[in-house]
C-alpha cells in the first residue's frame, strides 16, 4: 500500500455506530488499525489517551470543531473530516475552513490514499 503501509492507527468518530463499524472495514482493508474511542470515553479522551496517525471524524459528530482539529493536530495526527449523508462540496467546505482534509462516503482506498499522500 506504500504510504499508507508506512501509517498505523486511525481513530474513527463517527455519529453512528454502524458507519464506523464499515469505514473501520475500510480502514483496515487499507492495510491500516481502525481504532474507536470506548463507550464511555469522550472524544477529547481518546484523541490524547491514543497514537494516531490520522483521526477520521464524522462532519455531524457533536465534537467535530475547530477545537477538536486543533487536538487532533497537536498530538501529531492527520484530521480527516468526513460525511456518508453530505454533499461533498459543503463537507470540503467546512473543512477547508479548517485546513483539514475530507471525503464523503462512498471512498475506495485509492481515494482513501490520496489523503495521505500531501
Amino acid at each position: 500500500m506504500g504510504a499508507l503501509g508506512a501509517l498505523g492507527n486511525v481513530l474513527i468518530v463517527a455519529r453512528e455506530e454502524m458507519i464506523a463499524a464499515l469505514l473501520g472495514l475500510m480502514v483496515d482493508v487499507c492495510g491500516l488499525q481502525p481504532k474507536f474511542a470506548g463507550r464511555d470515553q469522550s472524544v477529547d479522551d481518546a484523541i490524547s489517551s491514543g497514537e494516531f496517525d490520522a483521526v477520521l471524524i464524522d462532519f455531524d459528530h457533536p465534537a467535530c470543531s475547530e477545537d477538536t482539529v486543533a487536538a487532533i493536530r497537536a498530538r501529531g495526527a492527520v484530521p480527516i473530516i468526513f460525511s456518508p449523508f453530505r454533499r461533498s462540496a459543503e463537507v470540503a467546505m467546512f473543512a477547508d475552513h479548517l485546513a483539514a482534509k475530507s471525503f464523503t462516503v462512498p471512498i475506495s482506498c485509492e481515494q482513501f490514499a490520496k489523503l495521505f499522500a500531501d
